[in-house]
């Protein structure tokens, strides 16, 4: 599954986030994907090369971050890949069960299987580029995650509020499921605020230009993984911050035609 879109990235502190909270509750719907509530937690295990070139920038394997992530309780898995131009994010996914994504995970343990088998398998385009890539299982990612979403003008939002961010090392390929309490004591607090991301096609909807409005809510941008790999090297000045890139002047936010692509 291919997906583009539009995501902004904001930092709150834990009462603006409250607000936001309340703000969502009262003009957006719950997403479906909440286990109860409007909230659920989501574990993700993030590839990068022995020597953290995701990490530093280095250009060497790129920008596009590889991930395999379990939401809640679920037993299955997602293979992920994202990437992200100005604020235009492309995301490629593919879910199965736990059997199927770890078969396909410790094919990486042999890396003269990129492009053997001219029959297509499971998770064959994930396996093939972290081979190529010479990925390896870095560090896992834990955060409890709201969400809310609504249509406007022919077009779905989202808006998510991720908070309780933490970090702790990679197991081998293992995934963190809210059913085990066995990676809880090497869990570190990543950071103390609240991640807020608007998420849309095309143009901002008016709901969410609403909210900016009534909120003092900067555009900071924030890198999850950068922040979760800090918490193991703290010798590395590397921030945290992804640039915030082309915001719009609040001037132009009454145009429909202005697109954020």
């Amino acid at each position: 599954m291919n997906d583009k879109r539009i995501e902004l990235k904001y930092q709150l502190d834990s009462s603006l986030a409250s607000e936001v909270k309340q703000w969502a509750r009262e003009h957006l719907t719950a997403d479906p994907n909440c286990e109860s509530g409007d909230s659920y937690d989501v574990n993700s295990l993030y590839l990068d090369t022995p020597q953290l070139d995701l990490f530093h920038q280095t250009g060497r394997i790129g920008r596009r971050k590889y991930r395999v992530r379990r939401y809640g309780y679920e037993s299955k898995l997602w293979l992920e890949s994202k990437s992200k131009k100005k604020n235009e994010v492309q995301k490629n996914r593919c879910v199965g069960s736990e059997d199927e994504v770890m078969n396909t995970l410790l094919q990486l343990n042999d890396r003269n299987t990129e492009g053997e088998s001219s029959t297509p398998s499971f998770g064959d385009w994930f396996r093939d580029q972290a081979i190529k890539k010479e990925l390896q299982p870095t560090t896992q990612i834990h955060y409890r995650r709201f969400a809310r979403m609504g249509s406007e003008q022919g077009q779905n939002m989202r808006l998510t509020i991720d908070s309780q961010l933490h970090a702790s090392p990679a197991s081998g390929w293992d995934v963190a499921s809210e059913n085990s309490d066995s990676d809880r004591s090497q869990r570190v607090k990543a950071t103390g605020l609240e991640i807020l991301e608007l998420k849309f096609h095309r143009f901002m909807p008016h709901r969410f230009k609403e909210l900016l409005r009534e909120f003092p809510i900067p555009l900071t941008g924030f890198s999850k993984y950068r922040a979760a790999v800090r918490c193991w090297n703290l010798d590395q000045p590397v921030p945290v911050f992804d640039p915030a890139m082309e915001v719009l002047p609040k001037s132009e936010w009454n145009s429909e035609t202005v697109s954020y692509a």
